[in-house]
């Protein structure tokens, strides 16, 4: 999925002067005659994956290469650097920078987790959230990374559904909205759906900080 990152005068008013001196030339005159920048997880031609900041005119400015099918993209505007998650049950995340000054950080699930596909940074950019999953007790989370110390895994608050999926920090700063998709899954059975008869989504508002 592709996602919008933020708008052009936002992004080279967040980038400064740093970022805009690592660009090649080719990628920052691409970056300076767009609207938009976005950024999206893909396949290759050879059936690797990747992920790649794209122009609005789907111009390729920065690629990495991934380890297994990426899913969504968060940006942070404080670090400039995004992460891109497996989609699940996929058990990493990758840390980039859009210039590619310095090497992807990949985070690993911790045992009885794995990712679904979607994350968001703290408005101050300290903190990472990540819609994972409990599987062994059916039981979505939030799993709470600290970006300022190469993103250690620094705890998790339940999601009070299962299967959490995209989630949003609205704009009080603390709360953060989950979307609970209701549906069990356990990575024994890959991406089986293994309760649809009983399935229960729901929405819910979590105070980030109580």
């Amino acid at each position: 999925m592709k996602t919008p990152l933020i708008d052009r005068r936002d992004f080279l008013r967040a980038a400064g002067v740093g970022f805009m001196a690592a660009m090649a030339p080719s990628a920052w005159a691409t970056t300076l005659s767009t609207d938009a920048v976005f950024a999206t997880a893909f396949v290759k031609r050879d059936g690797s994956f990747g992920a790649a900041v794209l122009s609005e005119a789907g111009k390729v400015l920065h690629a990495i290469d991934l380890p297994d099918r990426g899913h969504d993209v968060t940006f942070d505007p404080i670090s400039k650097r995004s992460v891109v998650f497996a989609r699940q049950p996929g058990t990493f995340a990758v840390v980039f920078d859009h210039s590619g000054r310095d090497a992807p950080l990949t985070i690993a699930s911790i045992a009885g987790r794995h990712f679904f596909g979607h994350g968001v940074f703290s408005a101050d950019g300290a903190l990472l959230y990540a819609t994972e999953n409990d599987f062994d007790n059916a039981a979505g989370v939030v799993g709470v990374y600290d970006a300022r110390a190469k993103f250690s895994r620094v705890g998790e608050f339940p999601t009070y559904g299962m299967g959490p999926h995209e989630l949003l920090l609205l704009g009080d700063g603390r709360t953060i909205a989950v979307a609970n998709g209701g549906i069990e899954t356990h990575p024994d059975y890959g991406r089986a759906e293994l309760n649809i008869a009983t399935m229960k989504p729901s929405y819910v508002l979590i105070d980030r900080v109580t």
